[in-house]
């Protein structure tokens, strides 16, 4: 039995092409895979955290050998929240149409929650450079999008998807 974390990045419910092809993925999926449970986080819907004054505060207060107030606390821990939420998925679906050559602000503000440092990834001082910390899982990206062909240099959606995934430490990304 598999946890699958389904995120849906767009507005517009039924009407969303992005969305009816993943629920066409997830029939099938279901099928195959009966015992998984799916956990279905709709961005639109969701009450995310803002990532404000207090938690910018209560994510560098570590890094600056300060303490973390309660107010400070409180509005990280809603940030925390959410980094565990993706932790616990052995696989992810994330379907989500293209905005301005991009990801919707919605899917944005999801990955700027989640991708923290010493949560989701690090520092490797050796090596200098960053490195995910999340385990490997598979993770299948259902993009719609128009009038982009293949390495079409104003392509910002799949690219930018890859990349973000695989700075936490996700590296099996298919689209």
């Amino acid at each position: 039995m598999s946890t699958v974390l389904f995120l849906r990045a767009s507005p517009n419910g039924a009407r969303s092409a992005s969305a009816r092809i993943a629920q066409a993925f997830l029939d099938a999926y279901l099928e195959k895979n009966p015992h998984d449970t799916i956990r279905e986080i709709s961005l639109f819907a969701h009450d995310l955290p803002e990532f404000g004054p207090l938690e910018a505060q209560a994510k560098f207060a570590p890094i600056y050998g300060e303490e973390v107030t309660p107010e400070q606390s409180h509005a990280w821990s809603r940030v925390t929240q959410e980094i565990d939420i993706l932790k616990a998925a052995d696989k992810i679906i994330l379907a989500t149409p293209m905005w301005n050559l991009g990801i919707p602000y919605k899917l944005k503000q999801y990955f700027d929650i989640v991708v923290q440092p010493r949560h989701s990834f690090g520092y490797d001082r050796e090596r200098k450079m960053h490195i995910g910390l999340l385990a490997d899982r598979p993770v299948q990206l259902i993009l719609t999008r128009s009038s982009i062909l293949p390495g079409d240099f104003a392509d910002f959606q799949l690219p930018y998807l890859k990349y973000i995934f695989e700075f936490i430490g996700i590296h099996d990304v298919r689209a």
